[in-house]
């Protein structure tokens, strides 16, 4: 009997030891990460990321499709996962804006199938061809010239910003074109331009006029040459030569309007040559005015009618007489005694503008007009247009007839009317650009022409000014901010 008490007493403590280890080893292995993947636990893994992600997906779905209810301006937004907007394209500022819509006065129609839209809320002013396309956007600008700042854009995409006033503007053709007008300082009516060419200054002098109520600028020179000079520029050489039209005429402008424009082979006279540079250098100007529009891009062929359109050898004949007469106009000028600013006119005088007694012009800027038949078209550098009336209308306006020009833009054969102002500014760049080939013939920069006499020049104080400072830097900031301007009006448009 002893024994079985002690039998059993050993099982109860192997049992109560048992049980222990079970304890202690069940504890371990809860405790020890296992090596072994399991199959029994998924379930709360799984479902535990996936309930946080549901809510915000459907957060952030409502910004993407309707921004307006919670985001208007499209901001990223705290614990949001934003992504982009499928449909969404990269704006091309190339292309022409299309005006569609406007929140403020009612559109008003204009001639020539254009149409303006004023907007009194933000002041902004836009008018657009027939086609919807702006083709100026004017609004209140604080800029250093003040006033106004308006956006003019040309058939082919060429910009030009004007902001101010007559006597205190910026004009700019892109950020390195243009020029700034100021009033010149210690001589009532006289104004300067500094022009800013490839990162150069120069300044031109122009005298303020009056003629039956109308105000003008006329060009005044800086210099006048000896006679012997203009009687070698007025007459024929000997023996027709040739001339490498070197720098200029191997730029992409060049290829760009070989079809319309062709240089003479040879040249029998000066006055053959300078018509060849001045043709010249308005191409190379629309050319520049293009590229600068569309973004440095180059210029594309225009696709519009007048593909064969050409400068005849006789237009050019008859811009050659022009520049005859403009050169013996000079060489009487400068016979005369040396003038001083107390000979010159009045600024509420009356005088002619020197534009009544020119026949043929070539274009120097863009201008819209509206032909005869009612239709809007647009003249850009290097068109040639004829003077058909033989003064002012009441209104300013001067009946004139296209001669010649390029693609797209107004016909040959149109005919319109070109506000005084705007002539006399063609004579302006007319005088301006045959100064500017005299004085390359008088510094022997033409290579292969016959060597002409001493040039024996003369400044003249009257047409002499200092360029203004910082000239370059404004027509920066003008350009920057007639971008901001056309940006806007794409919001309230939309762009082809």
């Amino acid at each position: 009997m002893e024994a079985v008490v002690k039998l059993r007493q050993s099982v109860e403590k192997i049992f109560s030891a048992g049980v222990v280890l079970a304890v202690v080893l069940s504890g371990a292995l809860m405790a020890a990460p296992s090596s072994k993947p399991t199959t029994s636990a998924p379930a709360p893994a799984k479902a535990a990321p996936a309930k946080p992600a549901q809510p915000a997906q459907r957060q952030a779905q409502p910004n993407i499709q309707r921004p307006s209810q919670q985001n208007p301006q499209n901001r990223p937004q705290p614990g949001i996962v934003h992504q982009p907007i499928v449909n969404a394209k990269p704006v091309d500022k190339s292309q022409p804006i299309i005006f569609q819509h406007n929140t403020g006065e009612p559109p008003r129609a204009l001639a020539g199938g254009r149409t303006e839209f004023h907007n009194p809320q933000t002041g902004r002013t836009v008018r657009t061809n027939a086609q919807g396309h702006v083709t100026q956007i004017e609004a209140h600008h604080g800029g250093l010239a003040g006033g106004t700042i308006a956006v003019n854009r040309g058939p082919h995409g060429q910009r030009m910003v004007v902001t101010g006033r007559p006597g205190a503007r910026v004009v700019s053709y892109g950020p390195r074109r243009g020029f700034v007008e100021r009033s010149v300082a210690g001589r009532p009516g006289y104004i300067s331009r500094t022009y800013v060419v490839g990162g150069r200054s120069y300044a031109h002098v122009y005298h303020e006029q009056h003629y039956h109520g109308l105000a003008y600028y006329r060009y005044v020179p800086g210099v006048y040459y000896g006679p012997r000079f203009y009687a070698w520029a007025l007459n024929p050489w000997g023996v027709p030569v040739g001339y490498a039209w070197g720098g200029g005429f191997v730029a992409p402008w060049f290829g760009f309007y070989a079809g319309y424009f062709t240089p003479y082979g040879a040249y029998a006279s000066p006055d053959l040559w300078l018509t060849d540079y001045l043709v010249a250098q308005n191409l190379r100007l629309a050319y520049e005015s293009q590229q600068a529009g569309n973004g440095d891009q180059p210029p594309q062929p225009s696709a519009d009618a007048q593909s064969n359109a050409n400068l005849s050898p006789d237009i050019k004949v008859m811009i050659a007489d022009e520049v005859k007469q403009q050169l013996a106009a000079e060489r009487a000028a400068a016979l005369e005694p040396t003038s001083s600013v107390s000979q010159e006119p009045a600024p509420g005088s009356e005088q002619r503008p020197p534009a009544l007694s020119q026949r043929f012009f070539v274009v120097s800027s863009n201008l819209d007009v509206n032909t005869e038949a009612n239709q809007a078209c647009s003249l850009t550098p290097g068109d040639v247009i004829q003077r058909k009336g033989q003064d002012a209308a009441s209104d300013g306006g001067v009946a004139v007839e296209v001669v010649s020009s390029k693609p797209g833009d107004c016909a040959a054969d149109s005919r319109a009317a070109v506000q005084l102002a705007d002539l006399q500014e063609m004579h302006n760049q007319f005088r301006e650009q045959l100064d500017a080939g005299l004085k390359m013939l008088a510094d022997n920069q033409v290579r292969g022409v016959p060597n002409e006499p001493p040039a024996g020049s003369r400044p003249v104080a009257e047409g002499t000014a200092d360029p203004v400072q910082g000239a370059d830097a404004q027509l920066v900031a003008q350009e920057t901010d007639a971008a901001k301007l056309e940006d806007q009006v794409r919001q309230d448009g939309s762009t082809n």
